[in-house]
Parts: structure tokens; sequence; C-alpha cells
């Protein structure tokens, strides 16, 4: 990767722990990244909202690049929230295949306010050799520069009820978004790569697992000890900790009845529960429903910690109980058990995968399992033990940061190659649909060549022809036909030998699910029958299959 330059969008991260886990866990990346390859160098394309929060990642290979200014996106952060507010008042009461549509206009403009800001092609005149999006979505993606991805979770299909309509919408698009776009996209577990080729028709050798090795991220300073104790008025080995944030799917208003439960049943009356994240609605509601329980003194929230107070309340505490409903990996499971601390967690999602045969497992759906557990972890020295041992080497596992970082770096360098030496297509289904917008971007070769592209339009379409635009990345080609219901029609033209980006526009376009014709909500326009190359020798190279096993 030497002389290589990877640009990574960090324009999502927000002030704080609101991000959750996925910030934690990228912003350690980002510095293994830069140590692992000097010869290479970085551009993180920030917000102005972080930007000075993000200068401690300052390195001789790494800078930052502000794209999105506050200034400047006040009216455009106006009209964005304007619109999710209408959104989340009419979209609850549209029907079913209307919401699809409306979520698809409100993605693609979303995407269009967030870069109204930048220039078009920024990364291109940067020389940006690949563009790294480590929150999903892949918003200054540009056509001829590969891009990796990676995908957390798809929460919102599991447990939509946790989201607002406009949410679920734009998660969905995100995700999509990223299976069309990305060279190359990463899951943190096999649990979300299999739910990920699940969802997004993806091929299983375009997406693949690297886990977060990072269960060392925490480590207790023996020194400040005390002072964070005595400071929150904790006491070691008498209380539960519960690290994570209030969201709706780590499952706290279930955690606090069984705790409840568990206290009446002679947990000890010195034990308490901390449960840390950033402040909100829901903690307030959350400190609500304790008092309501009559365990206000004794559920504690001491609000959003820097990492060095959670690692000592880590170290200091009975045991770890996470009874999350859904994870796509599970971090502090395994933070936990590299600390020698006792893990009780969910048996559901990522969590069995990650944890092993290390922790006690409870369905989170059931108080008296939970409470059954949080007894186990106070109560039973023998169980303790063993989870403790047992712990330490399953986080033996996932220890070694510098793997994770080659893994990623491993992918970076096969993303490039493969852009450089294969045709690459964006807005392309494994089963021959188009998207309206085709992208094709051609290596260079040692001669001049041509593509030749044969279409059909099914004779069950609502329009009686399709009108299908091609254009260059430079505004020089540009070409039109139109093919009738029920015909094959072939596309052909040349392409010089530096190669170059074209994108073929096809319209009108529709969404089988918004006709009544099954499940499928994509927005289609034509199917691709036939994909050729023709060098210079007059040699045609069939890249369909091809094609089709990396689309």
């Amino acid at each position: 990767m030497k002389g290589k330059l990877i640009a990574v969008d960090l324009t999502p991260i927000l002030p704080g722990g609101e991000n959750g886990g996925a910030k934690i866990f990228v912003l350690e990346l980002i510095q293994l990244l830069a140590a692992l390859e000097p010869h290479a160098k970085f551009v993180l394309l920030t917000h102005q909202k972080t930007h000075e929060e993000l200068a401690k990642l300052d390195r001789s290979n790494l800078r930052r690049l502000m794209v999105i200014e506050q200034a400047s996106a006040v009216p455009a952060t106006s009209v964005r929230v304007r619109l999710i507010s209408i959104a989340r008042a009419i979209l609850p009461h549209l029907p079913g295949r209307l919401r699809r549509v409306v979520g698809l206009v409100g993605y693609k403009l979303n995407i269009t306010i967030k870069r109204r800001t930048t220039r078009r092609s920024l990364l291109r005149e940067m020389g940006v050799d690949l563009l790294f999006c480590p929150f999903t979505a892949p918003t200054f993606f540009e056509i001829g520069i590969p891009t990796v991805c990676i995908i957390y979770d798809l929460q919102y299909k599991t447990h939509p009820e946790f989201f607002d309509p406009a949410d679920v919408a734009h998660r969905d698009h995100t995700f999509l978004d990223a299976c069309q776009r990305a060279t190359g996209l990463v899951a943190i577990s096999e649990y979300s790569r299999t739910v990920g080729i699940a969802h997004g028709n993806i091929a299983p050798d375009r997406i693949q697992t690297i886990y977060l090795r990072m269960a060392r991220r925490l480590e207790a300073a023996p020194y400040v000890e005390n002072t964070v104790l005595n400071r929150l008025e904790l006491k070691p080995q008498l209380y539960l900790l519960y690290p994570a944030n209030f969201w709706r799917h780590k499952n706290h208003e279930m955690l606090f009845t069984a705790f409840g439960m568990a206290c009446k049943v002679g947990l000890p009356p010195e034990i308490r529960l901390v449960c840390t994240g950033a402040s909100g609605e829901r903690l307030d509601y959350l400190k609500q429903a304790a008092a309501a329980l009559h365990l206000a003194d004794r559920i504690f929230f001491p609000g959003f910690l820097p990492d060095s107070d959670i690692a000592v309340l880590m170290a200091n505490c009975r045991g770890v109980i996470f009874p999350s409903l859904y994870e796509g990996f599970g971090l502090p499971v395994i933070e936990a058990m590299a600390s020698g601390v006792p893990v009780a967690c969910s048996n559901l999602t990522s969590l069995p995968e990650v944890a092993g045969n290390a922790a006690l497992l409870f369905d989170p759906r059931v108080p008296d399992q939970i409470a059954m557990a949080i007894r186990n972890l106070v109560e039973n020295d023998i169980l303790r033990c063993e989870l403790r041992t047992k712990g330490t080497s399953r986080a033996a596992l996932f220890l070694d940061a510098d793997r994770m970082a080659n893994e990623y770096m491993t992918l970076f360098k096969s993303s490039i190659e493969k852009n450089s030496i294969d045709p690459q297509l964006s807005g392309f289904y494994t089963d021959g649909w188009v998207e309206p917008n085709l992208i094709i971007n051609l290596p260079p070769s040692n001669g001049s060549q041509s593509i030749e592209i044969e279409f059909f339009a099914p004779d069950w379409l609502w329009y009686p022809k399709s009108n299908i635009k091609v254009t260059n990345d430079t505004g020089t080609f540009k070409r039109k036909i139109y093919i009738k219901r029920g015909n094959h029609s072939t596309l052909i033209f040349p392409v010089s030998r530096e190669g170059g980006c074209f994108n073929i526009n096809i319209s009108p376009t529709l969404i089988p699910f918004n006709m009544g014709m099954g499940d499928d909500k994509r927005e289609i326009s034509l199917m691709i029958t036939n994909f050729i190359v023709i060098n210079k020798d007059g040699e045609r190279l069939q890249l369909m299959s091809k094609i089709l096993r990396s689309t």
C-alpha cells in the first residue's frame, strides 16, 4: 500500500457516545491501520461538529479534512430536519407499497444535502485510491474509486418496532446502497454476514467476516481505581455492570424487572446494578421506570463515561450482565472476559457466536432466566470461577488487534487490485435486473476496445418502451437508444485504451411490489442478458458470468 491514499468517511460520527460501540471500534481501527501502513496516507473526511474532537487521530500519515461545515450546512440541516419530521408524520399512514418510494426519495435527498458543500469529484481530484466507509453508507462514492463498507447489523429487519418508519427506510437504503456500490463488504460477525447475504442478495464471496479483535481495549489503571469508585460511590464486587447505551434493543426494562425479581427472592441488599450510557430521553424514562419498580436506590446511572472509568468499573464489578435483544457482535462481552470478569448474556443473534461456552447464556425475553443469571453471577462462587477461566481463554481469540488491521488492509489491497483489473458494475443485480442507473468502470488496456451490452425488456412491463442514455465521466461521449417492450436490444460503444467510467441511465422504472407483483421492492428498469468486451484484435470476452459472481 506504499504511496496509496485512503479516504475514510467519518462524517457520521456524533459527539460523545451516541454512536455506541461503532465509534469506539472505528477510531481504534484507524489508528491501527495508520501504524500498520506508515507509507500509506489516510485522509479522514469529517463534519465540523466533530472535526476538532478527532484531532487526537492526527499522525504524519493521517490528516483530517472537513467536508461538511456546520455554518454552510445549517440550511441543509434545517431542510433535513423538516423532511424527517414530515416523513415520521406521514409514513405510518401510507400503504406499504408507497413507503418504499417515499423512503428512497428521502434517502437520495439526504445524500444530496450531505454532499452539497463538497465537489462531486472531490476524491478523484485528491487522487484517492480507495474510499473506506466504516459507518456503512457510501455517501462520497465516486465512479471508478474502489469502496469498502462495513455492515454491523440489520436490526431494523428483525425489530422494526424499535425504529420509526423514516429511520427504517433510511437504514434499508443505506444497506442496499452499500451492497450495490461497494467493491468489498465487511461483516463484524458470521451472524451479520449471514443475514447480510440473505437480505442484500449478496454473492457470498463479496462479503467477509472480520471480527472485532479488541478484547484488551480496556485496561484499568490501578492508581485511579479508588478515585473512580469513590467518586461514583461504588464498592468493589458489590455491583453488576451493564455497559450499553439506552437504545430499546438493549432491553433495560426487562433487566430491571428481572433485577427486581432477584431482589425479592434474596439478592443481597448491598448489590447494585450499574447502567452506563449517554444521556437522553430514554435515560430519563428508565430512571422513572427504576423508581416505579422501587429500585431507585439499587439501580445506578452514572451517565456516559470515558474508557478509563469504564475499565475501572468493569475490573471491579461482580459480573457483567448483558441482556441485549440484538447485537452485530457484542464488544463488551469479550472486554469483560479479557478483564477476568464473569459474564451472563443473551442467547440471541451474534452473542452465542462471540461468547461461546464462556458465558452464562439466557433468553433475554424471559425475566425468570435473567433473574436466575443475576443470582448465579452474584452468589455461585464455583460458577463464577469457571466463567472467569473460560472467559479468559475465549477472549484470547479476540486479542490480536494487529491481525484485525491486517485483514482490513488485505481487503483494501485486493479491492484496489480488483478495480484496476476487472470491469466494475454498480446498479446491477445477480438476477440480471438493472437499477435506473448502471455504472460501468473499465480499467486501462493495451489498446482500444468496445463494450457490447444486450438488454431485454419483458413483455409484461407497463411502459411500451425504455429509453437508454449513455454518458462518460468526462462528458465527451453521449449516446441514446430505446428498446420496445418484449424485445432485445444491443448497446455498443467504444472505449479508449485509458479506460473510463460510463453512466447508463434507463427510464422509466418500476417497483414490482408497488404493482402487486410479489415482495420485490427494488426499483428496476431492464434486464441484462449479455455483457461483452471486444478488444483491439476483435476478440470477444464474455464477462456476464464473471460479473454475476462478483455482484
